[in-house]
C-alpha cells in the first residue's frame, strides 16, 4: 500500500505541547488540507483486561473535527484505506485506521463537530486472512516469520517493536542472545481448517502470544509484546526488525507522575486455584487417502472377454478416471504420453480402448464362470484394482525403469513425522497376456520382480534403509516369485517381526525414529528385477494388477495416545474450595506423543516438548505447564485493581512497575485506560503484581 497525506489537524494542549493528527489515504497523491480540531481533538482508549495473560490488548481512538464539511469521503468499507498517525512533534505516539462506516456528526448547528472512531493498526489484522507462503504447497514457517509478518501486515507507523528476551533453546543460547523464534517452526496447514478456510492474522498473532504466554499491546506509538512475569531484558527492534537494542523495565511512583484529577477507585479481584490448558490437536487424519471407486467417473466399460483357453471363464473390466491418485498413461503405438483419456472409451478400433493404454488406470474387474456357454455369476461384486500395462522391457510397450506411473494427485500433509512408521502395503498379480485379458495360473517361475518407489518428506528421501538428503534415492518393494508364478495375488515382501512396535501395520515398514518435517511425496515406477547390483528389464510379464495399495502412518506402540483427542494440562487441586479459571484453548502446542498433528512446533531439528529454556524459571520447561504455574502463582490469592487519574507521562509503558506511597509494599502494572491529550490526563487502570 502507498499512503499520501490528505488532512492534518494540529492542536496544542493545556501545557502548550504541540500535537498533530495526520490522515493519509491509500493511493492519494494530492495536496494536504488542514482541519480544525474539536474541543477534545484526540483521545485514546487502551483496552482494559483484568486477566494478565490475555494474548492481545489493543486500543481505539476518537478524532473530533470542527467544520462545515461532513467529510463523507471518509466513509469506507476498507479497514486500511484511511491511516491515522498521531504525533507529538515529530514522534508518532499512536497509529491506526479509520473504522469503516462509523462516524457521527451534529446536524443541528453550523459549524458542527464531527467525531470519527479509529482502530489501532494491529486491530485491523482481524480482517486480513493468512496467505500461504509456499508456492508448491503448504510449508513450514518459523514463529518469527509469522510474528513479523503480522506486524508488517498491520501497516502501522510504529516507532519500534519491543519483545521480551525470555526463551532460548538452552542456557548457552540465552546467554548469547540467540532468537529462538527463528528456530521454532510450524506447518502452515495449522492455519487452514478442513474446508481450507484460513485463519485471520489477528487469530494467528494471538495464538503465538498464548503459546508464549505473552500479551501484544500497542502503547504510545510503540508495539509491545509483554511477558508479565519477566523481570529481565527486552529487545527493542527497528520497524524492519533488522536491528535491536536492549532495554529493561522501569519503575515509577504515581506521586512523582502527579495527579490529573481525583477520580480514584480501588477494587478487589477474586483469585483462582485451578487452571487448565487445552491444546487443540489439529490431527492429520488419513495421511494417505484412498480411491473411492464408487465415486470415480467412468472412462470405459470394456466388452466382456471369454478366455480362449477352455471357454469356461469370462472377464469383465470397467475403467475409470483416477481421482486421488495421479496415473500416467502412454500410447501403445509410439509410447507418447496421453493426457486426454476421453478418446480411449470404445472397443471399436485398435488403440482406442482404455485397455490398450500403457501405464496405470483404476479398474473394477470380475472373473466369472461360464457353463454351457452361459455366464454363471453368483456374486456381482467387482474387485477394485489398479491395472498397470507395459513393463520395463525392450520393444513394444517398453516403459523406462524409473518412469513414474502412480503418485498422489494432490499434496499430502505437510507436518512433522516421527516416533512411528509408515507402512506401504499392496498385493500384486502378474499377467502374461499382452491384452491383460487372461490370468494364467501356470506361467513359468520368473526372477524376483521389484517395483521401484520414491518416498520423500521435505528434503529427506528413503533409500530402503535410511532417510538421506539425496534427491535420487529410491527403494524397491519385492514379491515372492514362487507365489507369483501360481497366478494369484501376492502380498509385498516385508521383514516385520512381532516385536517391532507397530501392531496392526501390514506391508513394508519404513521407520521414523527421528522427526522429519515437510511435504510428503510418494511415487511408484515400473516393474523390474535385480541381479546383484544391476537392474534388468522385466520382460516375463506384460503387466500386472495391484490390489489394496495403501500407505499408513502409525505411532510406535510404546506411546499410548488417543488419535482424535485434545490434550489437557491442569494443576492438581487439593483444596476443598475450587475457583476455576476458564479453560485456555491453544491451537499451537508442544508435542507430547500426540500422533500426527499440524499444531505441533519444531525446535531446531526436534519436536518442541519440555525442552525449551526459560529464564523465568532458569530451566527447561513445557510452555503449557509453565503457564499454569504462572497463573496459579499469580492468582492464588485475591488481587487489587486500582484506577487513578494521572497526568500524561510519555515514559509510562505496559511493563512499567508502579507504586503508591499510600499502599506500602504494593506494586502494580498498567493494564489499560483512557488518554485525553488536550487535557493532558491519563485515567489509568492498574493491577497488583
Amino acid at each position: 500500500m502507498s499512503y499520501g497525506l490528505i488532512y492534518t489537524i494540529p492542536f496544542k494542549n493545556s501545557k502548550n505541547v504541540s500535537y498533530t493528527i495526520e490522515i493519509e489515504k491509500d493511493g492519494y497523491t494530492g495536496e494536504s488540507t488542514e482541519l480544525t480540531g474539536g474541543q477534545t481533538p484526540f483521545t485514546v482508549t487502551i483496552d482494559d483486561e483484568e486477566f494478565l495473560y490475555t494474548p492481545s490488548k489493543f486500543s481505539t481512538a476518537n478524532i473530533r473535527i470542527v467544520g462545515e464539511d461532513y467529510l463523507q469521503q471518509l466513509y469506507s468499507t476498507a479497514y486500511q484505506e484511511w491511516r491515522i498517525t498521531f504525533k507529538a512533534g515529530e514522534v508518532a505516539i499512536w497509529c491506526g485506521f479509520i473504522k469503516p462506516e462509523l462516524y457521527t456528526q451534529d446536524y443541528s448547528s453550523t459549524p458542527f463537530e464531527l467525531e470519527i472512531e479509529c482502530l489501532s493498526a494491529m486491530s485491523t489484522l482481524e480482517y486480513i486472512n493468512y496467505e500461504q507462503k509456499g508456492t508448491d504447497g503448504r510449508i513450514f514457517v518459523t514463529l518469527w516469520n509469522l510474528l513479523t509478518g503480522c506486524v508488517n501486515s498491520a501497516n502501522g507507523k510504529y516507532e519500534s517493536i519491543i519483545l521480551p528476551h525470555v526463551y532460548a533453546k538452552n542456557a548457552s543460547d540465552y546467554a548469547n542472545a540467540v532468537n529462538v523464534l527463528e528456530q521454532m517452526k510450524i506447518s502452515e496447514q495449522n492455519f487452514f481448517d478442513e474446508d481450507d478456510k484460513a485463519m485471520t492474522l489477528k487469530e494467528i498473532l494471538e495464538e503465538i502470544c498464548k503459546f508464549l504466554n505473552w500479551t501484544c499491546q500497542d502503547w504510545k506509538g510503540k508495539l509491545y509484546f509483554v511477558d508479565i512475569d519477566h523481570a529481565g531484558d527486552y529487545w527493542e527492534y527497528s520497524t524492519d526488525f533488522s536491528t535491536h537494542t536492549v532495554i529493561t523495565k522501569n519503575e515509577m511512583n504515581v506521586q512523582d507522575i502527579n495527579f490529573g484529577g481525583n477520580g480514584h477507585t480501588l477494587g478487589i479481584l477474586g483469585g483462582y486455584n485451578k487452571c487448565s490448558v487445552k491444546t487443540s490437536n489439529y490431527n492429520v487424519g488419513d495421511v494417505f487417502p484412498t480411491e473411492d471407486y464408487d465415486s470415480l467417473t467412468k472412462l470405459h466399460y470394456m466388452t466382456d472377454t471369454i478366455w480362449p483357453t477352455d471357454n469356461t471363464k469370462g472377464l469383465a473390466k470397467r475403467f475409470f478416471y483416477p481421482n486421488i491418485y495421479s496415473m500416467r498413461h502412454f500410447s501403445e503405438v509410439n509410447l507418447s504420453e496421453v493426457t486426454d483419456l476421453s478418446t480411449y472409451n470404445t472397443d471399436d478400433a485398435y488403440g482406442t480402448s482404455a485397455n490398450r493404454l500403457l501405464g496405470a488406470l483404476p479398474i473394477k474387474r470380475q472373473i466369472y464362470s461360464i457353463t454351457n456357454g452361459t455366464p454363471d455369476i453368483v456374486d456381482y461384486s467387482f474387485e477394485e484394482l489398479i491395472q498397470v500395462r507395459g513393463c520395463v522391457q525392450s520393444g513394444a510397450g517398453a516403459l523406462g525403469q524409473s518412469t513414474k506411473l502412480i503418485s498422489f494427485s494432490s499434496d499430502l500433509p505437510s507436518c512433522i513425522y516421527g516416533n512411528g512408521a509408515i507402512a506401504l502395503d499392496c498385493y500384486m498379480q502378474g499377467c502374461v497376456n499382452n491384452d491383460m485379458s487372461t490370468i494364467s495360473k501356470s506361467f513359468t517361475k520368473t526372477p524376483k520382480p521389484y517395483i521401484k518407489c520414491r518416498l520423500s518428506i521435505g528434503d529427506k528421501f528413503w533409500n530402503g534403509s535410511e532417510w538421506v538428503a539425496d534427491v535420487t534415492a529410491t527403494f524397491n518393494i519385492g514379491f515372492n516369485e514362487n507365489d507369483l508364478a501360481k497366478g494369484g495375488f501376492v502380498q509385498v515382501d516385508n521383514d516385520r517381526s512381532l516385536n517391532d512396535g507397530y501392531d496392526g501395520l501390514s506391508g513394508v515398514v519404513i521407520p521414523l525414529t527421528e522427526p522429519i518435517y515437510g511435504r510428503l511425496v510418494f511415487e511408484m515406477a515400473g516393474i523390474h528385477w535385480k541381479d546383484g547390483a544391476s537392474d534388468y528389464p522385466y520382460s516375463y510379464l506384460k503387466g500386472y494388477f495391484l490390489k489394496g495399495l495403501s500407505l499408513q502412518y502409525k505411532l510406535d506402540d510404546d506411546y499410548k495416545t488417543d488419535d482424535d483427542a485434545d490434550r489437557i494440562y491442569e494443576n492438581v487441586i487439593a483444596e476443598n474450595y475450587i475457583n476455576e479459571l476458564d479453560e485456555i484453548d491453544n491451537k499451537i502446542s508442544s508435542y507430547n506423543y500426540d500422533n500426527l498433528s499440524y499444531s505441533k512446533v519444531l525446535l531446531g531439528a526436534d519436536y518442541l516438548t519440555n525442552n525449551l529454556y526459560s529464564i523465568i524459571e532458569n530451566r527447561l520447561i513445557r510452555l503449557e505447564e509453565q503457564l499454569i504455574r504462572r497463573i496459579i502463582g499469580r492468582y492464588a490469592a485475591p488481587r487489587l485493581k486500582l484506577t487513578q487519574q494521572l497526568l500524561y507521562s510519555h515514559v509510562l509503558s505496559p511493563f512499567t512497575i508502579l507504586s503508591d506511597n499510600y499502599m506500602v509494599n504494593k506494586r502494580f502494572i498498567p493494564t489499560g485506560g483512557e488518554i485525553d491529550f488536550q487535557a493532558d490526563k491519563f485515567e489509568i487502570q492498574m493491577l497488583e503484581l
